[in-house]
């Protein structure tokens, strides 16, 4: 195990608030956080060392061979310009391009000094050979002055481009904060309507996708397992967010088949197919062969996967993956690498704690904010569950990265940092390649101050919008339209998304009518009519796994249920349904005595038999809906009961103590 890194011993300054409670942004703000300014400070003082020993070296060596190797050191390639050579020049160009590639996509932090090095060899021996297209030493004079132009144009440009966006982002800092210290917090209460018909089949969907055999794929995008939308990890996480919030809010009291679809999207992660992609990163990026995906670094895996088992207990009370070994990872060659809910959330501790950045890497070298925002909700949901105490001791660590590493004055966040070389650039994997909070839960289960003020201007102006858009509600409906867009990486043309994020944003606001309103303009346009292995929605799963995170996460959201952790039902509980025939999209008990069932036939018709408990042993009850006439029955000695109710189609019923059960009672929100 490595060596647990210290935080730095000198404090750093808190950020200040307003009278109104918001966080302010640093009027003074670093361009660079202390670790990230010691790396960059780092890099420069090697660049400047290499670029000085060649230039000593252009100016001082005798022969033409290594005057090229040096000024190949002044920039990459640059001496074969000087030996005549302009085409192998270029082909150090395209290699270059290739090495940022791969230090981004495969983290090949060697790729770069690789080519460079390689250049300065090529150099020395282009200019000391033989030629092909001209004399033996020729050399051409001019290209001198270009490579240091070449050179100090390209920090130029890096340099100017990084001044300028931050010295436009810190004259926006007394707008802002004259705007976060004017504001008014509101506490927005979320509701919601009961499932619909098409919430319906993205649940038949997610079980279908779910409870195939632990082997089974069918469905899934399948691609390169790095980055992205095919990579069947985020896959199986998305859908078991969203799956754990539709528990949690419409069936605590109907626990099957939901508990088992909700393990088995956790227990896939176990597939080889689905972590294999950790050695190859594990051995290019930090030369390391071993292939368990928990023990160092790949957050990306570790974080989504423990906060995956938390919302799994917070919605089910299940504790099965506590159990020592339950989720055992299998290697090619037998080895196994065997942990549970307790080692997953304990490795997560260990690395942020041997990382001195405050975060640490998903893919070797290179931290994002997203998933080191995944890692604290591992943290804090195991300490909800299990009173743990493991985010209280790498919260101070996790906040210095966030407000003193990665924080822009604007108030935004960078989606990447290397943690080699302290510097962040735009992958194109999110708008901007930043953003002003992110996670699953927008930092509102792990620094409620944080998510106060990134909610605060990231919903900037929203309301006006919504005002706009409510305008344009007809029938219910908003006639509105958004352009479709590809897909990262499965290239799927679809609208889903940014649907997703008008839901998104109408909800944070409280503009509820108008995000009912988009949600049925979303499945009106973008609405299949498809079953598995089709989908409900025109999307990539990894896409409708979001989707369902935002459509099914009222009242309670992943924050909330993250923050509440596991609540046991009341009142009745169907305990068991022949879910084969029988489709349960609502099971809620809101007064603790009367449950509330909405039941669907998985064809045209079928019987559904209900096993139920949480009975009163042997009180009177009684079952009633428009669809399913008047029943009656008697619990048992054990406060249990059995049910068959023909459905030949969708039914909404009640079933609670006889006198409290009115005839045709069925309906209700919960």
């Amino acid at each position: 195990m490595a060596t647990v890194v210290a935080p730095p011993a000198s404090p750093l300054a808190s950020p200040p608030r307003a009278a109104n409670g918001v966080l302010l942004l640093p009027e003074h703000p670093r361009r660079f956080g202390p670790v990230s300014g010691r790396l960059v400070r780092r890099l420069v003082v090697v660049l400047t060392a290499v670029v000085a020993l060649g230039t000593v070296l252009a100016a001082v060596a005798d022969g033409p061979g290594l005057r090229a190797a040096g000024l190949s050191m002044v920039f990459p390639g640059g001496g074969l310009l000087y030996a005549a050579a302009p085409l192998l020049f270029a082909l150090v160009m395209v290699l270059v391009v290739l090495a940022v590639v791969l230090w981004w996509g495969i983290s090949a932090h060697w790729a770069i000094p690789l080519v460079w090095l390689g250049s300065v060899g090529l150099s020395a021996w282009v200019g000391a050979g033989p030629r092909l297209w001209v004399e033996r030493g020729t050399t051409w004079a001019w290209a001198v002055p270009v490579v240091y132009l070449l050179a100090f144009g390209a920090v130029g440009v890096a340099v100017v481009r990084f001044e300028r966006t931050f010295r436009r982002k810190l004259a926006r800092v007394p707008e802002l904060n004259a705007y976060l210290a004017g504001v008014t917090p509101q506490r927005r209460e979320r509701t919601a309507d009961d499932p619909d018909e098409m919430d319906a089949e993205l649940l038949r969907w997610v079980y279908a996708m779910a409870l195939q055999p632990l082997d089974g794929f069918r469905g899934f995008d399948w691609g390169e397992q790095i980055h992205g939308p095919t990579c069947v990890r985020y896959q199986l996480n998305m859908m078991g967010y969203g799956l754990a919030c539709y528990a949690a809010n419409w069936l605590p009291n109907a626990p099957q088949p939901v508990e088992r679809a909700l393990a088995n999207l956790i227990e896939k992660a176990t597939d080889l197919r689905v972590w294999s992609y950790w050695r190859t990163l594990n051995l290019i990026g930090n030369f390391d062969g071993d292939p368990d995906p928990i023990v160092r670094d790949n957050i990306m895996l570790s974080a989504y996967l423990g906060d995956q088992i938390n919302l799994y207990e917070a919605a089910t009370g299940s504790t099965r993956f506590d159990e020592p070994g339950s989720l055992t990872f299998v290697w090619r060659d037998g080895r196994t690498f065997a942990y549970d809910h307790h080692t997953i959330a304990e490795a997560v501790r260990h690395n942020f704690e041997r990382n001195e950045l405050g975060f640490f890497p998903c893919e070797p070298g290179w931290v994002f904010t997203a998933c080191n925002a995944m890692g604290a909700q591992a943290l804090k949901g195991h300490d909800t569950l299990h009173g743990t105490g493991h985010w209280p001791a790498v919260e101070p660590r996790w906040r210095r990265a966030v407000e003193h590493e990665m924080l822009t004055p604007d108030g935004n966040l960078p989606h990447i940092r290397s943690k080699i070389v302290g510097l962040s650039f735009d992958t194109g994997e999110v708008p901007g390649g930043e953003y002003f909070l992110t996670g699953t839960n927008s930092f509102a289960d792990v620094a409620p101050d944080l998510a106060a003020r990134g909610g605060l201007l990231g919903l900037r102006g929203v309301d006006a919008q919504m005002e706009a858009l409510r305008g344009r509600i007809v029938d219910g409906v908003l006639q509105h339209d958004v352009t479709p867009a590809p897909e990262r990486n499965t290239l799927i043309t679809t609208a889903v998304p940014q649907w997703t994020r008008l839901i998104g944003a109408a909800r944070g606001v409280g503009a509820d009518d108008v995000a009912r309103a988009a949600k049925r303009r979303l499945d009106a346009t973008c609405g299949t009519g498809e079953r598995w292995p089709g989908r409900p929605l025109h999307a990539g799963v990894q896409t409708l796994g979001i989707h369902l995170l935002v459509r099914w996460g009222a009242p309670l959201n992943t924050a909330a249920l993250a923050l509440r952790g596991h609540v046991p039902p009341v009142g009745p509980v169907v305990r068991e349904v022949n879910a084969d025939d029988v489709l349960v999209t609502k099971a809620v008990c809101p007064d603790g005595r009367t449950l509330r069932l909405a039941l669907r036939p998985m064809g045209e018709a079928a019987t559904a038999r209900l096993s139920l408990d949480g009975l009163t042993p042997g009180a009177a009850y009684r079952l009633t809906g428009a669809a399913v006439g008047d029943v009656r029955v008697v619990a048992d000695e054990r406060g249990a009961a059995s049910l068959q109710l023909a459905l030949a189609g969708p039914a909404e019923v009640a079933f609670g103590p006889d006198a409290d059960v009115a005839p045709g009672a069925g309906g209700g929100a919960a």
